[in-house]
């Protein structure tokens, strides 16, 4: 067995995905530091501010005692979701969590009603734009000097079926 297999069996096997509760918030806190630059990663009052939001949807990725991911948007009043950010422990990487965590939240935005879910990354974050772009996403537009220092952000897009629309167009195919 691999090393990528190894920690891919270890996350399916001994991880616990649920929704994020208040006393979660220091781990969550420093995970987005740990996985974002500085001036990147949000500050605990930005963070506060959106979990607090009353739309708010974030699921965490526990292995025991060490909080593996999490994942945390929004779905917004014009149909669509939001992901604020996904961020995974660098020892967790690759081995799936982030396509669970994705996954689970986009889930949870069709149940809602969302037609498409949006994001933004910045354009030097190659990895997390190759993952956005393996699972569905493309890019609307440059999103100039969106972050801090007057780097270039990318708005992306993913069109999904709200599971209302779903069953009706599974019944008119039969």
């Amino acid at each position: 067995m691999t090393l990528h297999n190894q920690r891919e069996a270890r996350i399916a096997n001994s991880l616990e995905l649920r929704v994020c509760r208040k006393e979660d918030f220091e781990q969550v806190w420093a995970l987005d530091q740990r996985c974002f630059p500085r001036d990147i990663a949000y500050s605990r009052q930005e963070l506060e501010y959106h979990l607090r939001r009353k739309s708010a949807i974030c699921l965490v990725a526990w292995e025991g005692e060490q909080l593996e991911g999490f994942i945390l948007g929004h779905p917004e009043v014009r149909g669509f979701g939001h992901i604020i950010t996904l961020d995974v422990d660098a020892s967790a990487r690759r081995a799936g969590l982030g396509t669970r965590l994705m996954r689970a939240l986009e889930e949870a935005f069709v149940a809602l009603g969302c037609r498409s879910i949006l994001l933004e990354v910045a354009v030097n974050n190659h990895s997390a734009l190759a993952f956005y772009k393996k699972h569905g996403y493309s890019v609307l537009k440059t999103l100039r000097r969106y972050y801090p220092g007057g780097l270039d952000g990318l708005l992306m897009a993913k069109p999904v079926v709200a599971q209302n629309s779903s069953a009706s167009n599974a019944s008119n195919r039969t």
